[in-house]
């Protein structure tokens, strides 16, 4: 199964809610009355916690933990990107990707393996 990080609907979010004088290409708000559905906020969730911890180094440790303490709830996200969002545009921009995705294996691959009676690598 693919699972997708969509910085689109991040962007709709962020444009409508908490800095609509941003412009991100392509991206309109959101019209009155349409709220985000709760599995929207959480794929906002999961596409900023992405975005973030891709680069650690333009991020900063200090946002990396605050996001910690952010739950799934629309309100603690919401809050914590009014705070933010000044240092998350610029990432989304630089990184202008609509979804991740990622290997659909869920068996482990294992390079090496260390023999238990020998104490040898052994090659798999």
């Amino acid at each position: 199964m693919n699972t997708q990080a969509n910085t689109n609907l991040l962007k709709e979010y962020i444009k409508t809610l908490v800095a609509t004088e941003v412009d991100f290409p392509g991206i309109l708000p959101r019209q009155w009355g349409n709220e985000f559905s709760r599995s929207e906020l959480v794929a906002i969730h999961f596409t900023l916690k992405f975005v973030l911890e891709t680069d650690k180094l333009k991020t900063g440790a200090v946002l990396l933990r605050e996001f910690k303490n952010v739950n799934y709830t629309a309100m603690n996200l919401h809050w914590f990107l009014c705070d933010f969002w000044p240092e998350i545009v610029p990432l989304l921009t630089v990184y202008n990707a609509t979804q991740v995705k990622y290997p659909n294996s869920t068996k482990p691959s294992y390079g090496r393996a260390l023999s238990v009676s020998n104490n040898q690598v052994l090659a798999s």
